[in-house]
This record gives structure tokens, sequence and C-alpha cells, in this order.
């Protein structure tokens, strides 16, 4: 029921694309620099290896704001980096990119703005053989299998909007579907009177068995 129930946010903001919304209020669009970081045990192949990155990139962002009305967002990014995969102190790299699509739905309701959305992670890395070795284990693999198996397809995302003149503040507690890790993230927008906006968004886990964190600064316009 529940993995039924998570691609819901997704159809309904296609609906709302393609329906007549000349009555909106604000729409924001924005492009970012993406940067996230991440370092988590790869269990599938033992307590000894690990993985650890920081990977660049790009994201694009849009927002809709209606008064008293439907709120929804949406946003595409991609980052690209080494992961390296670590067996004790004998690293490896695997060049690797990340893809997110990003789907948000909510109410505004006035100066509160409480929304759901998901996100949908696909990870790929170069498929190179490497062998890791010290005096007590040997261990050869494929650096992208362990990757792929510390990366989460999808997690979800329960928030809101705060409009403070022209500020708008948004927080949000993510759940990662597989593994039902947590996370937190946060994030503030700034529109100037010449219709330009400004922003930045970071993303936390509080998780023990990976720190993952993600940072994004934005610009862009209102429409």
């Amino acid at each position: 029921m529940k993995k039924l129930f998570l691609p819901l946010p997704l159809v309904l903001l296609i609906f709302g694309m393609v329906t007549n919304d000349a009555t909106a209020d604000d729409r924001i669009i924005l492009g970012s620099f993406e940067r996230l970081t991440k370092e988590s045990d790869a269990p599938y192949w033992g307590d000894n290896v690990t993985t650890e990155s920081t990977m660049n990139g790009f994201s694009a962002k849009l927002y809709w704001f209606r008064d008293n009305g439907l709120y929804r967002g949406i946003g595409l990014g991609y980052v690209t980096g080494d992961v390296d995969v670590c067996l004790e102190s004998n690293c490896s790299p695997a060049d690797t990119t990340v893809s997110m699509f990003t789907s948000e739905i909510g109410l505004d309701l006035g100066q509160w703005i409480p929304f759901v959305g998901g996100t949908w992670v696909s990870t790929q890395a170069e498929e190179t053989h490497h062998l890791f070795w010290n005096s007590e284990i040997s261990l050869g693999f494929y650096p992208h299998s362990v990757v792929d198996q510390s990366a989460e397809p999808f997690y979800l995302n329960i928030g809101l909007w705060r409009e403070l003149d022209t500020f708008k503040v948004r927080g949000a507690l993510n759940i990662w579907d597989e593994s039902e890790r947590i996370g937190v993230s946060g994030g503030v927008l700034y529109q100037m009177d010449n219709e330009f906006a400004v922003g930045a968004e970071f993303e936390v886990s509080l998780d023990d068995e990976a720190n993952r964190f993600r940072f994004s600064l934005q610009f862009g316009r209102s429409f």
C-alpha cells in the first residue's frame, strides 16, 4: 500500500501542469549549483568496505505559489564525481553520476504551505575491475556494484514553506523508502523587486550508518 501511495504526488503534479493555471500568483524558476558528499558502509561486501564521495553538478527547479490554492514544485538534478571504494585504507575510485527528480504538491494556507513529495534517484558508475588486498584480506570486485548497493532509489519528503514578506523559508523531513532512514532539509528563497530570485538549500542525513550532505546555491527569477 505504501509503494502505491508514493507516486501519487507526481501524478497530481503532472495533472495540474496540463490544466489551465491562469490564476497562479507566482511562479519561480531557478538554476542551481549542487554539491553532494556521502560516506557509508557497503555491508554487501563486508564490514571492511566503505564508500566515500564528493560530487558536483547542477539542477533546475520550478515552483508555483498561489494564494489560498494549490502549491506545486518540480526539480531535476545531476551530479558527477568519483566514489572512492575503500577496503580499510586501500581505496579505488569509480566514476559515478547521480540523477535526481523531485516533485511536490501542497496547499497554500496564507503564510504557511504544507506539502508532500518524493525524490527519485538514479545512480550509475563505471564498470572497472579492481583487486583490493592487505595482509589478512584479499577481495576482488567491481566498484560499481558496491556503489549501486549503497544507493537509495527513492525518498519521501514531508514539509512546509513559511512566507515572510520577500523571504520564503522551508523545512522538510526526508524518509528513505527501502531502509527507513531519516534526514532533514531546509532552505531559503529571496525575491528581489526586479523579479530576480536567489536561494540556498541543504540536506543532511540523521543516520549513523551513512553520512550524507547536499548543498544547493540557486539563482533565477519569478514570472
